[in-house]
């Protein structure tokens, strides 16, 4: 597409100029009713999210509620991801607008007086800021759960067993930041959602023959799993991994070990040799 540029002697020229520098200019733009009240009339606007844009329609905020004395300074807000708006009220006689809420983007201050009747366009202050250069929040979820160092016994044999993961006590390698690991249903349930990176790895004294086999669960369906078959007798570590997606509410993920030996047997509960790790990527 070629370079465009504003040429007064060519008007269809110049009227397509135009249409791009108000795309660019116009967002949101807060103005009067054409006949004023105390409602404003706010543009169409769009916002980008990564990679999703979001077209908004015109929109009106309000109606502003004039103070009964002195004066009052509000401020009109759209939400950062939907451009939905709304109106922030501001303390009475202070020359401070309010704050600005958080995942809101500021669009105009509004001024009124005990002897506002309408709002007029003298009465909006434009301060749209659409784009923030300030580094994105997030909410960090990290687990690292452990049988605490003592070992799950009267694990049956050719039957999946739910690892009783739990939180060991400082001090320990342990952590649990955003409390997602239940360590009385020994769930992993976060309360945020996005992609979530899982890590296990079991321990059992195996003997000949007999096979350990590990399975991370997401919601009761196998997410992944792992075994290993022993050669002798001793001890085996079975480590798997993965990546899902975690909605925030009702998904949860499990750890179940599952052995072939002839008897019961019982998982190694030391920390480096049965463990959980979960955290966050996106």
């Amino acid at each position: 597409m070629a370079a465009q540029t504003f040429n007064p002697t060519d008007l269809s020229q110049s009227a397509a100029n135009w249409a791009v520098a108000q795309r660019i200019v116009g967002p949101f733009a807060p103005h009067a009713q054409v006949s004023p009240d105390l409602t404003i009339a706010l543009d169409p606007g769009y916002l980008l999210n990564g990679i999703t844009l979001t077209e908004v329609k015109a929109q009106v905020v309000g109606p502003f509620v004039p103070p009964t004395s002195g004066f009052r300074i509000d401020r009109v807000v759209v939400d950062r991801l939907t451009g939905t708006a709304s109106a922030v009220t501001g303390t009475p006689n202070s020359l401070q607008p309010p704050a600005i809420p958080t995942g809101m983007l500021p669009v105009a201050r509004v001024f009124s007086d005990e002897k506002t009747q309408a709002i007029e366009n003298r009465a909006i202050i434009d301060e749209r800021a659409l784009f923030d250069t300030a580094p994105a929040t997030s909410t960090p979820v990290i687990c690292r759960a452990s049988l605490a160092g003592i070992d799950q016994t009267g694990v049956a044999p050719n039957t999946s067993t739910l690892v009783n993961l739990v939180i060991q006590p400082s001090p320990s390698e342990d952590i649990n930041i955003g409390n997602a690991l239940n360590p009385t249903n020994h769930r992993f349930q976060p309360s945020v959602a996005g992609y979530y990176a899982l890590h296990g790895q079991i321990a059992m004294l195996m003997t000949t023959g007999s096979f350990l086999q590990l399975n991370i669960n997401k919601n009761g369906l196998g997410a992944t799993m792992a075994l290993v078959i022993a050669t002798t007798n001793g001890h085996y570590y079975v480590p798997a991994s993965t990546v899902v997606y975690m909605n925030g509410t009702s998904d949860y993920v499990e750890m179940l070990a599952h052995h072939s030996k002839s008897s019961t047997s019982a998982i190694a509960g030391q920390q480096f040799a049965t463990h959980f790790t979960a955290h966050r990527i996106g």
